[in-house]
């Protein structure tokens, strides 16, 4: 039997769907991942777009049934996708994922050395605002916007789905920006380390990594902007500073060097997410 955590909420609405793939710029080029095919609704469609989609599915029940009614150009595959290689060239992803697996998902699509180039994911609203990071700051948004534009741009009704939700549902697009992107590693730990001290003000833990040169404009522009903890500052003013604290010595960067790994390794054994299908 399949681990509960991997079960989802199908979605049914095929004139949407035409609708939101009309809009999104796919071509016959584009290698499309599908994660959780399941009946592999989303997967027919995603073929009417591209020559090359990759559908991944760990239910063998499924899987059969989708060997069985799609398309042989199609690349089936009968794996854990948190466990799979992912493609070692440009690729796209458009999938209604499991729920309680968002994070890990997105995760491994977002790594430092993956290849992704834009991603429309169905998620939980709650989801979606964490990964935005428009009204509240967020970690996780803070980490994405250096390489990534992340936005909803869909929200489901609801009753378009089988089973029914009791959650809210958004189509989660993740972009990635232009040009090359260096550093994503260091500024992902640089990040990681400042949303995770315990000082009651983020002043006193930009003590701890900036100059005292530094700090005297950081400080001036904190309390000109009444920025007082890590969710309080702009997505954008991280970047901003990211540029001044590489250039500091060794002392200063080892302090958030490897501090990304050492987190989440803790964070995704305890992380508890409440999803849709009890």
């Amino acid at each position: 039997m399949l681990d509960i955590k991997y079960s989802q909420n199908f979605y049914t609405n095929s004139k949407k769907l035409h609708q939101i793939l009309e809009n999104i710029s796919f071509s016959k080029d584009d290698l499309i991942l599908d994660i959780g095919a399941g009946n592999g609704f989303l997967t027919k469609e995603l073929a009417k777009y591209s020559e090359t989609v990759i559908a991944y599915e760990l239910d063998s029940k499924y899987f059969q049934i989708l060997k069985r009614e799609l398309d042989q150009k199609i690349d089936i595959r009968n794996e854990d996708f948190l466990k799979a290689k992912l493609p070692q060239k440009s690729f796209k992803v458009f999938s209604n994922i499991p729920f309680t697996l968002t994070s890990a998902v997105i995760s491994k699509l977002t790594n430092y050395d993956s290849f992704l180039e834009e991603a429309y994911l169905f998620v939980q609203k709650e989801a979606g605002d964490r990964y935005v990071g428009d009204m509240i700051n967020t970690q996780i948004a803070t980490v994405l916007n250096f390489k990534y534009e992340v936005s909803v741009v869909e929200r489901f009704d609801s009753r378009d789905f089988s089973p029914v939700p009791n959650v809210e549902i958004v189509l989660l697009k993740i972009k990635k920006r232009e040009g090359d992107i260096f550093d994503f590693n260091l500024f992902r730990d640089f990040v990681t380390y400042i949303f995770n001290q315990t000082n009651a003000r983020v002043e006193n833990t930009f003590e701890k990594i900036f100059t005292e040169k530094q700090m005297v404009y950081i400080s001036k522009e904190l309390k000109r902007n009444g920025y007082v903890k890590p969710s309080d500052i702009d997505k954008g003013y991280y970047i901003e500073i990211f540029k001044y604290f590489k250039m500091n010595g060794p002392k200063y960067l080892e302090r958030v060097n490897g501090f990304y790994g050492k987190y989440s390794s803790k964070h995704f054994k305890r992380e508890k997410v409440f999803r849709t299908r009890i």
